[in-house]
């Protein structure tokens, strides 16, 4: 599916208009909070790294091997991990290790996380001091969020899978707003009557595996997009939507090894159908395409734009079509929606509330909504 740009570059954003193929492209308003680090790397004097762990996963193509050794790491690491390097490896090791998570190494990483979690004053001091290369989501997934009392039954948290969440400094007057808490909130629960679609396309169906590998190319990114920034996007976008059921991992191409179960996807940057679009799924060749030259506009557009938080919305969405999402929402806060079609109709606000002006209302990770139609779409 496509994200697709209209003639008119915005300093505020980026107009997105409809594809007359399948299904319809969207409107981007962008702001730039503040600047986005993605992780640190941990110096030299730490014993137990998870980058060290995640090589080790990455370069063993057996899949009982590579179970074996990273037991036989956790062993002789484990007991000596910071609790920033242990939390990273549980937040990533279903990614890393693919079919070799196993449940034993599951619970020993568990084991590992809970002997080592600090009280909340000291984990608040240990995320200060981090040198963890901690990959966080660009978003407002409220993992912890849970729905008012009166509408338990009839809404969907995103509360099962945490998804670690980027700590954006939002304007205070935008943080207060309540428009912004309105859209914590949708982005938070799904109610009966909100799974609306725009009925732009085919119907939606079955993600095309349950299994899929995300197989991430950087050859042809703009110089200003770190290979790492993209893999962390990637890998947000692909544990956010392991909500719907599926298992979805990420990997570099230069350390892809065969693995029979998974369908792999290309991920790539690349201009050369010069279709004017941001980033396209293309379900049938199974390769999701980001434009660098969309995003050379986007930046001449606006210097002070925040790309990465563009990036993380277009992969999310694009993402979403290969779990079975085919129509677009009409929900406004959905990641799979577009704000308006054609013939001028507008999206959806909770409460008939109006777009705000300054701030992006759309998610960049998944809601309760995007979830639950997707797990309904593949019969869960």
């Amino acid at each position: 599916m496509w994200f697709k740009m209209f003639n008119g570059l915005k300093q505020t954003g980026l107009q997105m208009g409809r594809l007359r193929v399948v299904c319809v492209g969207m409107l981007i308003c962008l702001w730039s909070p503040t600047n986005w680090v993605l992780a640190q790397d941990a110096p030299p004097s730490t014993v137990c790294k998870a980058f060290d762990f995640r090589a080790l996963a990455f370069s063993i193509n057996e899949v009982q091997t590579r179970e074996k050794r990273a037991l036989e790491w956790l062993s002789r690491y484990g007991k000596d991990c910071p609790f920033p390097e242990i939390e990273a490896i549980r937040s990533n090791v279903a990614v890393w290790l693919g079919t070799a998570n196993t449940e034993k190494v599951h619970q020993t990483v568990k084991a590992l996380y809970l002997s080592k979690k600090p009280s909340d004053s000291q984990l608040q001091v240990s995320k200060n001091t981090s040198t963890a290369p901690v990959i966080q989501a660009a978003g407002s997934l409220k993992a912890d969020t849970k729905p008012d009392a009166k509408n338990a039954a009839d809404t969907v948290s995103t509360a099962p899978k945490k998804v670690k969440k980027l700590a954006n400094k939002v304007d205070e007057k935008i943080a207060g707003s309540k428009e912004f808490a309105l859209r914590e909130s949708e982005i938070a629960q799904c109610l009966p009557e909100e799974l609306v679609t725009w009925n732009d396309g085919e119907k939606d169906g079955k993600m095309l595996s349950p299994k899929m590998l995300y197989v991430y190319d950087h050859q042809g990114a703009p110089s200003y997009v770190s290979e790492d920034a993209v893999f962390s996007v990637l890998q947000q976008a692909a544990l956010a939507w392991d909500q719907c059921g599926g298992q979805n991992a990420v990997m570099l191409k230069r350390d892809v090894f065969d693995d029979g179960d998974s369908a792999k996807i290309t991920v790539q940057w690349s201009d050369k159908e010069k279709l004017g679009t941001i980033g396209l799924a293309n379900l049938t060749k199974k390769i999701l395409t980001l434009s660098p030259d969309a995003f050379a506009n986007l930046r001449k557009a606006n210097a002070n734009r925040n790309l990465m938080e563009t990036l993380q919305m277009v992969v999310s969405h694009e993402v979403g079509h290969f779990q079975g999402l085919i129509a677009h929402s009409r929900r406004c806060v959905d990641v799979l929606s577009y704000y308006s079609n054609e013939a001028g109709e507008k999206c959806s606000i909770r409460g008939k509330g109006a777009m705000p002006q300054n701030f992006e209302y759309r998610s960049l990770l998944p809601t309760a909504c995007d979830i639950q139609r997707c797990r309904i779409a593949n019969g869960f």
